[in-house]
């Protein structure tokens, strides 16, 4: 980018602003070729996001009570510790590297425009009505968190402001009626010490509890029901590209039976679910299972079936029947669990497409994988501009069909 954000190198947000897009993709493809070296050979192309700017659908900010550090410009972030501390209070991404503090943002090119500008108002909103800031340190102080959606293709939105303590809300919802006037405004409660606790005491103050979003990429027309924790994709552009590959294909293989493992919502089991006979998602946390029964209701999806375990139990009590199927995994930045990749090496199955987040477990599992499975295509999509992460497609096929042979997705 020509003009780097303010907030550059001390956001934990795009560490990569100042490198040439181009060139992040190729550093990208890169590091993933190197990973997949031993198991891929082939070509490995990246598909773009579609916006390197106000991508993402879903953000979450926090509130920061915080010892007060000065900034020298071009300097690292330095506290003089011969002075009693200053505190501040601060609204924004985490700090780089740290857990306990925040960027106090100011401008960001990651959700839309009207986002730091609404932060301001917040943050004189708060002041006026003595609303503490969140300390994790000490645990004391109301406001903790903000977390806010938006439907990329349907324009619906919400803000969920999450607090440690109840408080009164009196004038919240025509601040954020000024950014997004269509938005609905929720609050919950997080009483926790971790900011990954589940919320309670949600209170819909405008609107409803959840938004729509939908998937539309030619081949498939979905909307998914949103709540506020909800998995999604967090790149619904670039989202499309990646279901619209993995729908391709499924179509050509048409197996009679999908299981979709680390399934989520049913994402990609109810984008694929036209396409065979029935689909076994498998997702191991309780709302997005509900999340997922919910979605195929309003899509009108009837031969998806949702179970709520881990994949690795699911597979010890269920064996994957090998006749006329395919695997889809889409495990987390962890990986699969080695119960469940052996699972899958011993099923027998024919095809299996594996989505990852993290191309370094991805070459970790691909050494259980391919003692019996031969990967005959790999692509890279760039859900996350600016930052190292990169989401990988490899597809692999038994070794005892068609001794690796590579269906053709052209």
């Amino acid at each position: 980018m020509s003009n780097l954000c303010r907030h550059f190198g001390v956001c934990g947000g795009c560490a990569l602003q100042n490198i040439a897009y181009e060139r992040q993709l190729k550093n990208k493809t890169d590091k993933v070729a190197a990973l997949l070296a031993p198991y891929y050979g082939g070509a490995l192309d990246i598909t773009p996001s579609p916006q390197t700017e106000y991508f993402r659908n879903k953000i979450e900010l926090s509130f920061s009570r915080q010892v007060l550090w000065r900034e020298p410009a071009g300097k690292k972030i330095l506290r003089d510790k011969t002075l009693p501390p200053e505190f501040e209070d601060a609204l924004g991404f985490r700090l780089k590297g740290r857990w306990d503090r925040c960027v106090d943002l100011r401008e960001c090119i990651l959700f839309n425009p009207q986002m730091p500008p609404l932060l301001a108002q917040i943050r004189a909103w708060a002041a006026k009505n003595n609303l503490g800031f969140y300390d994790q340190r000490k645990h004391t102080g109301a406001l903790r968190n903000i977390l806010m959606r938006e439907g990329k293709n349907t324009g619906e939105g919400m803000l969920v402001l999450i607090s440690a303590t109840l408080f009164n809300a009196e004038g919240l919802v025509e601040i954020i009626e000024k950014f997004y006037p269509n938005y609905s405004v929720l609050t919950a409660l997080n009483a926790g010490v971790s900011d990954a606790a589940g919320l309670s005491e949600i209170k819909i103050l405008k609107g409803g509890a959840q938004i729509k979003e939908s998937i539309n990429n030619g081949l498939r027309d979905l909307f998914f029901e949103l709540s506020p924790q909800s998995f999604f994709q967090t790149n619904t552009k670039a989202a499309n590209l990646m279901y619209g590959r993995v729908r391709e294909f499924i179509e050509k293989i048409k197996p009679q039976t999908l299981y979709d493992f680390y399934g989520g919502a049913g994402s990609f089991s109810l984008f694929c679910a036209d396409l065979c006979g029935k689909v076994l998602c498998v997702e191991s946390v309780e709302p997005a299972v509900i999340n997922g029964r919910r979605n195929a209701q309003i899509n009108k999806i009837d031969n998806v079936d949702f179970f709520c375990n881990t994949t690795e139990d699911f597979l010890a009590a269920n064996k994957i029947s090998a006749f006329n199927s395919a695997v889809i995994l889409d495990p987390p930045r962890s990986g699969l669990h080695p119960k469940a990749a052996k699972a899958v090496l011993e099923s027998g199955v024919k095809d299996v497409l594996y989505i990852s987040c993290n191309p370094v477990t991805l070459a970790e599992n691909l050494k259980t994988l391919g003692q019996k499975y031969k990967v005959t295509h790999a692509q890279c999509f760039d859900f996350f501009p600016h930052t190292e992460h990169v989401e990988t497609l490899v597809i692999l096929r038994h070794c005892e069909e068609r001794r690796g042979a590579a269906i053709p997705l052209e």
